[in-house]
């Protein structure tokens, strides 16, 4: 797993001119870190390998970057917990935002989205709009909760809590965008880390680099809000999703691409420089592993966490899932997953395979019967005297067609 990571980031941080980067992957039950690695490095049993001091550092746990939308999740879990909006609510985000006179855009422009399009296709106006509801304490409470804002218990040198500004010192800009990963930074372990806390059904596991310790954990959300989330962010490495470069045949994977303007230290920020992530877990739907990879400083066109970090999961993901025997999901006996066609409803659906509507719901842990997404993954049953045919394919993906579904809303 180490070996993977290393290769795969190293060389996303060379095509991407990427200043840095980080990537972990972590036990999603115990806490448990399997692979940490850090970019630039060097090979220590050569002499004359080590001569830039940037090659010593471990950037997983040093390096604080504001991390962009991969925090949209939080925001969400944080409202949900407090009843400051429902799992059916719907945001009108056409229009820019503008919230201390600050204009909050998308890249692609929508109407009307539910939360899960909302994280779907990255939109920071409705993000914003969720967090605008949500008390500035609920949000920083549950910050704190995952990690956020805390120093990681590993003891390595350099390690840094990051900043998570307190929550009586929120402008209204502030709460709108905090967000969006803005005014907060974060390392990539906290990130992982975070993130396994929703794959595991909400508890917040400590993370490890010994085996012999005993996991610790502490609950963190809700069951129904972590459920919820888990899926919900399977929808981002669909087709449409921005993190569609992530998905990895045969396995449901559930993620948050994060695209963040790098501050340019006089109060602005460079505008083609980004700091680009993403963070998942697979299998979606009994998630083992989870994994964050971040690239801070590429300036080169497309420089999205979709573009960028995505792919780098995908790889590295898929041979860990391998190293770890979790077989992919068609191997589930009686089931198979089919491609939701445009316009079909959850009646017809059921229908057609011969089941009422919440036994569907059941055998693909849905929690509420929210219009189905043309191009979404569904577990079916195999119709009787039907040879089982278990096949889950990610398109062929050209550069141009990456280039268009990564764009999304807030990337």
């Amino acid at each position: 797993m180490q070996y993977w990571t290393y290769i795969d980031l190293d060389d996303s941080l060379h095509r991407f001119h990427a200043i840095d980067g980080s990537a972990v992957i972590l036990n999603v039950h115990t806490g448990h870190i399997l692979a940490m690695v850090s970019v630039p490095s060097c090979n220590p049993n050569r002499l004359s390998a080590c001569t830039n001091p940037a090659d010593l550092v471990d950037n997983a746990v040093h390096q604080a970057f504001e991390p962009g939308s991969v925090m949209k999740p939080f925001v969400v879990a944080a409202a949900l917990a407090s009843h400051s909006v429902t799992p059916s609510a719907r945001f009108n985000v056409f229009h820019p935002l503008v919230v201390d006179g600050y204009r909050i855009t998308d890249d692609v422009r929508h109407h009307v989205l539910s939360i899960k399009k909302i994280l779907k296709y990255s939109s920071c106006i409705g993000a914003s709009k969720i967090a605008l509801r949500t008390p500035r304490k609920t949000i920083y409470d549950l910050y704190r909760a995952v990690g956020f804002g805390r120093l990681p218990p590993l003891g390595l040198p350099g390690e840094t809590a990051g900043i998570l500004p307190h929550w009586q010192h929120w402008s209204q800009a502030r709460h709108a965008t905090i967000a969006l990963g803005y005014g907060v930074s974060v390392t990539t372990l906290q990130l992982v880390d975070a993130y396994a806390a929703i794959a595991n059904g909400g508890d917040y596991v400590r993370p490890e680099l010994l085996k012999a310790e005993r996991p610790w954990q502490r609950r963190v959300m809700p069951r129904w809000v972590a459920d919820t989330l888990r899926h919900w962010l399977q929808s981002v490495t669909r087709p449409n999703g921005t993190g569609i470069l992530a998905a990895i045949p045969g396995y449901r994977v559930a993620g948050k691409t994060g695209t963040a303007d790098m501050a340019n230290g006089h109060g602005g920020f460079h505008h083609h420089t980004t700091n680009a992530t993403f963070v998942g877990f697979a299998p979606g739907d009994h998630p083992r592993l989870v994994m964050a990879v971040s690239l801070r400083g590429s300036d080169i066109q497309w420089n999205f966490g979709g573009i960028e970090a995505a792919p780098v999961f995908r790889v590295a993901m898929s041979h860990a899932l391998r190293e770890m025997d979790i077989p992919p999901a068609c191997h589930t006996g009686g089931d198979r997953y089919i491609r939701v066609p445009s316009g079909l409803t959850w009646a017809r659906l059921a229908q057609r395979y011969g089941l009422d509507t919440a036994a569907l719901q059941r055998l693909n842990g849905l929690p509420d019967t929210a219009q189905l997404d043309a191009g979404e993954l569904l577990k079916v049953p195999v119709p009787q005297n039907q040879k089982m045919l278990c096949r889950v394919q990610t398109p062929l993906i050209r550069r141009a067609q990456a280039e268009i579904w990564s764009e999304g809303g807030g990337s």
